[in-house]
């Protein structure tokens, strides 16, 4: 039996590691045969195999590892008395398979099955510097080229191209930081396109990545698409938790058998301002997220490529661009241009306002509507007066708006001096929306055309209120519940009366409500003139009595931050607060209704309630917990910032009257370096991609239960 090789490391190997053969020019090797070395020293001598492999490795280790197993092998037959007889070597191409850490002038063939885009960078002499890299594959593996400087004109001119055959000349061997050997194409190296070399013609085809709108999946990773793009928004810049300041744009592609949404993130998000409506654009390396709904979605940074208006047959499958307008859905945030067909679902009060130079505005907001769901549409000045005579249930066709984060972070519509505005235009039809069923547990502020089913926990009478005009309205309230949690809900005008016929323990069916922020930070729900109630109607499925839902509360895990990893969970965590953010620490909401009145300095009229109310002022804060495993966003609203504060929403206001600089109110606030402990549920902030806590609850953390706390889990880890 020929005994196994020993390589370079010492440790045995079924077959001739690298590291047992001997590198020559241009990538040929050499294959030694150890084997027949071994072989011939045992015939020859009385040694052992074991002691034959010890003395072996002993010479490795005596020269620090620079001598190869054969010439271990060697010194060791001569120490012997052997003279191995000179063969003529076998003598063959070099494959990916042979590369190790270390080799120079190494010579590959391949093909390229990825490109990644160029990336500039600063040496710590000052001077700046370029790196690019392909992923490379033969019959026997891939690899990783990494070009430098000059070798970036390869990517950056277009002379290479996914799927070309090419050779790389004069590369040397190191390891990544994968751990994992890597090619690298410096000064001395250099590419030939499609070579005459043997090897070209054991190369695989290129297997392509290229998939669908309709089959995007997450579990897909890295893709490449090809698309038309129908939508893009402006870039925008934003605050990471670590301080850092990153850019995003977002951009719409669709093909033959669907859309998808687009995040084009930091370097790659200044491309959308090349993009026009119509080009062809396809993306490589892109990756597949869950987004609003868990419907996929695009993300493409670094490591993505983007390819304009791309040379080709490809493009042609992709179907011609109807001008139309937008669905709801399409729309984001920053788009400088959008043209949008909707329904009128909710029409709000016209509002005059004051601005800093003392010239008066107006402006009137409608809900629009069409079968993807809801947006605030904000009428301004003369476009306001045309507002004023939209009917519910009208068809508005709006030319050359534009959009921006509304309150919540969502995309609101907004119609200024250059819009165009057509009320009922003939063959225009829009879709009707349908309400989706949530469960309680799922409910964010904000929310709209939800469908609702809970059991009553709850029941206030019904209490009346007068409008601006004189008029009388009316509102009761419920709280109901689910096996996923529990929400208050405002019923209005006609509906309030419905409480008297309603008591603890029956079931209601909520349709078309909607939601907003409450009192201490938690969603509320509200049924208005297009909602509907149904009494104790047929489930599905069985709810838990009132009782029950009254005592039940999710189980509550303490657990580090950066074993959170999904939105939904019901956490607690502890830690420093490491940085705040200086937001506007107070926002105004209608005393009766809780819905949100917009910015403190102007709007005083409560769409809901249809008349002017005094505001009731709500506190928010936003900052960065650190626990020592990483760090997490916090959200607090209401009661539960006023609490971390030690002050009412009062007295932040006048607070924050008194300091207009936010950086010395915040320094009055001392919450840098504070120790906390919060609870809350963790959710995904769509605008900055990342999760977040909203925190529900708020302590210092108590010395003798930190302490029990952590001696259970010790404990439980023995």
């Amino acid at each position: 039996m020929v005994p196994p090789s020993w390589n370079t490391f010492g440790h045995l190997s079924p077959k001739i590691s690298l590291s047992e053969r001997q590198i020559i020019g241009w990538g040929w090797i050499v294959e030694l045969n150890f084997e027949r070395m071994v072989q011939e020293i045992l015939d020859q001598s009385k040694i052992s195999y074991d002691e034959l492999m010890q003395r072996i490795r002993q010479k490795q280790e005596e020269l620090s590892g620079f001598v190869t197993p054969e010439g271990a092998a060697n010194i060791v037959g001569r120490e012997l008395g052997i003279a191995f007889k000179k063969e003529e070597p076998e003598v063959r191409a070099l494959h990916i398979e042979d590369l190790i850490p270390g080799m120079s002038k190494a010579d590959i063939v391949g093909r390229i099955i990825r490109i990644y885009e160029p990336r500039e960078f600063q040496r710590q002499t000052g001077k700046a510097g370029c790196v690019s890299s392909l992923l490379l594959q033969d019959k026997t593996g891939q690899i990783r080229v990494v070009l430098w400087n000059d070798k970036v004109s390869y990517v950056k001119e277009g002379k290479i191209k996914k799927g070309d055959a090419i050779r790389v000349q004069n590369a040397y061997v190191r390891q990544g930081l994968d751990k994992q050997a890597e090619l690298n194409l410096g000064m001395r190296g250099s590419i030939v396109l499609n070579p005459d070399d043997p090897r070209v013609n054991e190369l695989p085809p290129l297997v392509e990545m290229k998939v669908r709108a309709a089959d995007l999946k997450p579990e897909l990773g890295e893709v490449d698409i090809l698309g038309r793009a129908i939508a893009a928004s402006d870039v925008r810049t934003f605050e990471r938790p670590d301080g850092s300041t990153g850019k995003v744009a977002s951009l719409m592609l669709m093909d033959s058998t669907g859309q998808v949404r687009v995040s084009l993130w930091d370097e790659r998000a200044d491309l959308v301002k090349q993009i026009k409506r119509g080009d062809v654009v396809k993306l490589e390396n892109a990756v597949v997220r869950p987004g609003l709904k868990e419907k996929p979605e695009l993300s493409l940074g670094s490591r993505g490529r983007l390819l304009l208006n791309p040379p080709g047959s490809e493009s042609a499958e992709l179907p011609k661009l109807v001008e139309r307008p937008l669905k709801i859905g399409e729309i984001e945030v920053d788009m400088p241009t959008v043209d949008l067909a909707a329904r009128v679902r909710r029409k709000l009060p016209l509002h005059e306002f004051k601005r800093d130079d003392g010239t008066s505005g107006k402006v009137m907001s409608v809900i629009l509507a069409d079968e993807t769901g809801t947006v605030r549409a904000s009428f301004w000045g003369n476009a306001a007066e045309l507002a004023e005579k939209l009917e519910l249930d009208d068809v508005v066709f709006l030319y050359n708006a534009y959009t921006r984060a509304g309150l919540d972070g969502k995309p609101e519509v907004h119609v200024g001096r250059i819009a165009r505005v057509e009320i009922n235009p003939a063959g225009v039809s829009i879709g009707e929306l349908r309400p989706s069923r949530i469960k309680l547990g799922g409910i964010e502020p904000g929310m709209d055309a939800l469908e609702v089913v809970g059991r009553v926990m709850e029941v206030s009478n019904p209490r009346e209120f007068v409008r601006p005009d004189g008029s009388k309205g009316k509102v009761a309230s419920l709280k109901v519940g689910d096996q996923t949690g529990a929400a208050r809900v405002s019923l209005w005008h006609e509906h309030a009366d419905k409480v008297n016929d309603i008591k603890v323990g029956d079931i209601v069916k909520l349709i078309n409500c909607y939601s907003s922020l409450g009192i201490f930070g938690q969603p509320e729900l509200h049924l208005g003139k297009q909602g509907g109630l149904e009494l104790n109607p047929s489930i599905s499925e069985e709810l838990p009595p009132a009782d029950v839902l009254q005592m039940a509360a999710p189980a509550l895990e303490r657990i580090d931050i950066a074993a959170i990893q999904k939105e939904g969970q019901r956490v607690q965590v502890r830690g420093t607060v490491a940085r705040v953010f200086h937001r506007r620490p107070i926002f105004d909401v209608c005393p009766n209704c809780g819905r949100s009145l917009g910015s403190i300095d102007t709007s005083l009229m409560c769409e809901e309630c249809g008349k002017v109310v005094t505001p009731e002022h709500r506190v928010v804060l936003s900052f960065v917990l650190d626990d020592g495993t990483g760090n997490i966003r916090i959200a607090l609203f209401g009661k539960v910032a006023e609490q971390l504060l030690g002050m009412d929403a009062q007295q932040v206001f006048e607070l924050f009257k008194k300091t207009p600089d936010l950086a010395q109110l915040y320094d009055k606030f001392n919450l840098v370096g504070r120790e906390l402990a919060l609870t809350g549920i963790v959710r995904h902030d769509k605008y900055f991609d990342q999760l977040e806590l909203r925190a529900r609850e708020v302590q210092l953390p108590e010395p003798k239960q930190e302490a029990r706390m952590l001696l259970e889990r010790i404990k439980a880890v023995r």
